[in-house]
């Protein structure tokens, strides 16, 4: 077992060292998005048991929805957003087209696009991601075969499971994850509650260019603190009346 482990370890170390001397990459990655909201109210556990089987009781007959995703990368950047026809798709949709996550890993930047609370903001820092712990779980999607790691969000209390592929050494992912050794395939965020699976991987031929979102309409402009209190102070009000915090924000 000690073994194994070290040639697990020693896989990550060259997979982190390959990602520093890749050549350029560039494609797209297809996700499928399912949420099922009787997990998702189950992981509220700030709410008292009446409040959590109101909730289910009223939205019972939503439990599940399914939606797409795309993430355009290259070697210079990455912009992940909302795949605009869901038409063939089930279920009432919480999510907005207002979404775009990009990342400059030239310039190690973020312009993160969102609606949240019902305001248009702009996220703008320097890109940093979660603290991923390293688990020794394998599987296959999207036709790679994919190792784990998990992070728990404390401002939201959300047990996290990322899949990220071992022969893709390129440090992205779907939503605001992303930073391990190998690109992201799917994020399991409360044991099923909400499931981001890559479908397709679509490798292009030639580099191509990842554009920066644009946007008509009024916007404000935050860094990553003040996007985190936001989130904090959200979740203090979600608490005191015993509402779940996801009616308001992306997951």
């Amino acid at each position: 077992m000690k073994y194994k482990s070290f040639l697990i370890i020693l896989s990550i170390i060259s997979l982190g060292l390959l990602v520093k001397n890749s050549n350029a990459q560039s494609g797209e990655i297809r996700f499928l998005v399912k949420q099922k909201w009787t997990k998702k109210i189950a992981a509220v556990e700030y709410m008292s048991k009446a409040r959590r089987e109101h909730y289910e009781y009223v939205w019972g007959n939503v439990a599940e929805y399914e939606e797409k995703s795309v993430l355009y990368y290259n070697s210079n950047a990455y912009r992940y957003e909302d795949v605009e026809d869901q038409s063939e798709y089930v279920g009432h949709s919480w999510r907005t087209s207002e979404y775009f996550i990009y990342r400059d890993l030239k310039q190690n930047t973020t312009y993160d696009v969102m609606r949240m609370l019902n305001k248009l903001y702009v996220i703008q820092d320097t890109i940093s991601y979660q603290n991923l712990k390293m688990l020794n779980d394998m599987k296959e999607i999207a036709g790679h075969i994919c190792m784990n790691a998990s992070y728990t969000d404390t401002i939201k209390d959300n047990d996290i499971v990322a899949w990220f592929a071992l022969d893709l050494p390129i440090s992205i992912g779907p939503e605001r994850f992303g930073g391990l050794p190998g690109m992201i395939l799917e994020i399991d965020i409360n044991n099923g509650a909400m499931v981001i699976t890559a479908e397709e991987i679509i490798e292009y031929e030639s580099d191509t260019i990842i554009e920066k979102p644009t946007h008509k309409k009024r916007i404000r402009q935050i860094n990553e603190d003040e996007y985190n209190q936001l989130l904090i102070d959200y979740m203090d009000e979600c608490i005191k009346e015993e509402r779940p915090y996801f009616w308001g924000l992306r997951y």
